[in-house]
């Protein structure tokens, strides 16, 4: 694998195959803006590990042991991405609630971190973790993006009835118009 591949993968799943986005998976960590950007890059950055760490269990599992009973998938893949994420709250637990405080269940009922498991089981190893990590990159900005919206957002100059969600929704999709075009 070249390079210039795994750029393509990385800058791939930052831009044209961003997951909150493109695929509306993970929207709800996304468009829930009451955070801080440093609680932000937490969330993401811990969402890039998961991911990570769920694609390196997952594909093993289902390349040998799934590949005649793929109709289990779905259930054996929401097993393995909560104990990976309660295995990654009972270690990370004090530092990251040193740095600030993150909701663990965050990370487990996020859409984008089983969408990613199951799209990645398709592809190499390799691949599919260079692409969980540039997912999980991707998903990171788009969680800075959105906090740093936040609190430019002048709410008086916002007609009453656009407030709160339906602007949410109205910036996610000229922020998703913005990244198609590239």
């Amino acid at each position: 694998m070249t390079l210039e591949i795994i750029l393509g993968i990385v800058l791939a799943g930052l831009l044209s195959n961003n997951y909150p986005l493109l695929h509306f998976l993970g929207t709800g960590a996304v468009l829930e803006n009451e955070r801080s950007n440093r609680r932000s890059l937490v969330l993401g950055l811990g969402t890039t590990v998961v991911m990570l760490l769920s694609t390196l269990i997952t594909w093993p599992i289902n390349k040998f042991l799934l590949h005649n009973v793929s109709y289990l998938q779905t259930l054996v893949f929401v097993c393995v991405v909560l104990v990976v994420v309660e295995v990654f709250h009972v270690i990370e637990h004090n530092v990251i609630e040193k740095f600030c405080k993150v909701d663990f269940t965050k990370f487990a009922i996020n859409g984008a971190v089983l969408g990613l498991c199951i799209h990645n089981a398709e592809l190499g190893l390799v691949e599919a973790l260079i692409t969980s990590i540039g997912v999980g990159l991707g998903f990171t900005v788009i969680l800075a993006v959105y906090s740093a919206l936040e609190f430019r957002m002048d709410y008086d100059a916002i007609p009453y009835s656009f407030r709160g969600l339906p602007i949410h929704l109205l910036i996610a999709g000229m922020i998703t118009l913005a990244l198609l075009c590239f």
